[in-house]
């Protein structure tokens, strides 16, 4: 939002401004691209191993997240967070077994 602008007015005119500034933006296209891709993986995942392993198996991603957060964004990550990051972990492993 810090490259976008705050939406301070709800007139129409401001509004489509808005929506210009937003439909231009590379980091929105490319965050749809990658949500795109995530949704078609998840599909084909779904069509080769059982729900009830997917979903616990998607949720990794908290994993990816904090450990990107921590090395590729220099963000300081809580102890509560790694500490659901591994409860993640363990739970994907139980039901691995």
């Amino acid at each position: 939002m810090k490259a976008i602008g705050e939406l301070s007015n709800f007139h129409w005119r401001a509004l489509l401004k808005m929506a210009g500034r937003v439909a231009t933006n590379g980091f929105i296209g490319l965050g749809i691209f990658w949500k795109a891709v995530a949704f078609f993986s998840f599909l084909a995942l779904l069509a080769r191993a059982d729900l009830s392993w997917v979903v616990p198996a998607t949720a990794v991603s908290f994993v990816v997240e904090a450990l990107a957060a921590k090395y590729l964004l220099s963000e300081q990550v809580s102890r509560t967070r790694w500490a659901g990051a591994v409860c993640v972990c363990l739970g994907v492993a139980l039901i691995s077994l």
